[in-house]
């Protein structure tokens, strides 16, 4: 996948994944100092907050997680959040060549519709999101989040999401 950075998007970093293919991610070194393993459920390395008990659900859930939109395009937009995953994934810092575990977020519309994320903002707005509004598979609705690019102190920039309802 081609490195396309723009001004919006400075802390996206091409990484090369531990299999030797290569990524464009949103990550910062900051992942380096995150126990993200000991955040997700169970040691299990994922979390996903979509029951996935038939085979319509199935092929929802995977095809957003293995096809989904960019955050950095969602910049200013809004997002019908229903359901979150999480998982573990180690990528190597082309800035430290370190193997580090970041998390990989992937935002599931309504529509079932993924948006993805490696981001420390994306992933610590979602954990505000389920420690204030509780897991999304408990949520009788949809919560509207808007994707915000922050810029950082050190000159860098990070995602957010911010509650619209």
């Amino acid at each position: 996948m081609e490195n396309t950075q723009t001004a919006a998007q400075t802390e996206t970093t091409a990484l090369a994944v531990a299999d030797d293919s290569t990524l464009e991610l949103t990550m910062t070194d900051r992942f380096a100092h995150m126990d993200i393993q000991a955040d997700l459920t169970a040691g299990h390395g994922a979390y996903c907050s979509m029951t996935a008990v038939d085979d319509k659900a199935k092929v929802t859930l995977y095809n957003a997680c293995a096809n989904p939109a960019k955050i950095a395009d969602m910049i200013n937009k809004q997002i019908r959040l229903l359901h979150i995953y999480i998982e573990i994934i180690p990528v190597v810092s082309e800035q430290t060549g370190e193997v580090v575990n970041c998390p990989r977020i992937v935002l599931i519309d309504e529509k079932g519709k993924g948006y993805q994320a490696v981001s420390t903002g994306i992933y610590n707005s979602v954990k505000r999101i389920i420690s204030l509004f509780g897991e999304p598979s408990s949520w009788d609705r949809p919560h509207t989040v808007e994707v915000q690019n922050v810029s950082l102190k050190d000159g860098q920039h990070t995602f957010n999401l911010a509650m619209i309802d």
